[in-house]
């Protein structure tokens, strides 16, 4: 415990300041409360009405792209599911239809926050390219379109197809059957990213993501298709089911 009493007598007579003004000299007493040992020492106390307060500790600068791409990297897009048709088989000089499931091609977002300062990053899907496993590729604006079977082929149109000009005979077998061989294929969607910050100025885009699935596509040949024998419609019908119109 200590006390001070203010030493006036030293103020007016000339001392020098110990210290920061306004203030004053004090005697000050401390007593060791285990001992009951008493000191006393002359000490220069700055006055605590004016005081210069402390410098408050500078705050971190947070950088919003730093954010961005962390919320970027918490990203979880989703693995495109491959549609074909002819479904079971498709058939050589037959465009074959190509399209993934149309529920994920939408925006995705995450946000990531520090302090006061959120910054979001926004996944939109681009593109597909689909690797069509004969050495042709095909890219695609967007998720393509479904093939209906109520509908006569000749009614309908995709902006998503691939002509195989080979079958995939002596390709490799899921089952080790070589009439099963098929072209492995792969499509890969682009996703363009941007973002924008929230308590601190800031946006811009960061680099593309991309998603893959892949499937096996049995190709065969049909003579008949180059003859007319057969209607587009019935070709893709009779393919969806896995019947053989040759």
């Amino acid at each position: 415990m200590c006390t001070s009493t203010s030493l006036l007598l030293n103020d007016e007579g000339g001392f020098a300041p110990g210290g920061p003004t306004p203030g004053g000299w004090y005697s000050v007493t401390c007593i060791n409360r285990l001992t009951g040992a008493s000191t006393t020492q002359t000490e220069w106390i700055t006055s605590q009405a004016t005081a210069t307060p402390s410098t408050p500790s500078p705050v971190p600068t947070i950088d919003p792209r730093v954010l961005a791409v962390q919320a970027e990297s918490s990203l979880r897009l989703p693995t495109p599911t491959l549609r074909f048709n002819p479904a079971a088989s498709s058939v050589v000089n037959l465009p074959t239809w190509l399209w993934i499931d149309p529920s994920i091609w939408h925006q995705l977002s995450v946000t990531a926050t520090a302090g006061s300062v959120s910054a979001t990053a926004v996944a939109t899907p681009q593109s597909i390219t689909w690797q069509m496993g004969d050495g042709g590729a095909v890219v695609c604006p967007g998720p393509g379109r479904p093939f209906d079977l109520t509908v006569p082929a000749e009614q309908q149109t995709t902006e998503c197809d691939y002509t195989f000009r080979s079958s995939s005979l002596g390709q490799q077998s899921s089952d080790g059957n070589p009439d099963d061989a098929a072209y492995s294929v792969r499509a890969t969607v682009t996703w363009a990213v941007s973002w924008t910050a929230q308590g601190a100025p800031g946006q811009g885009v960061l680099p593309s993501l991309t998603t893959t699935g892949a499937a096996s596509v049995r190709v065969v040949q049909i003579e008949s298709i180059d003859s007319g024998v057969f209607g587009l419609s019935a070709l893709y019908q009779l393919s969806e089911v896995g019947e053989d119109p040759a």
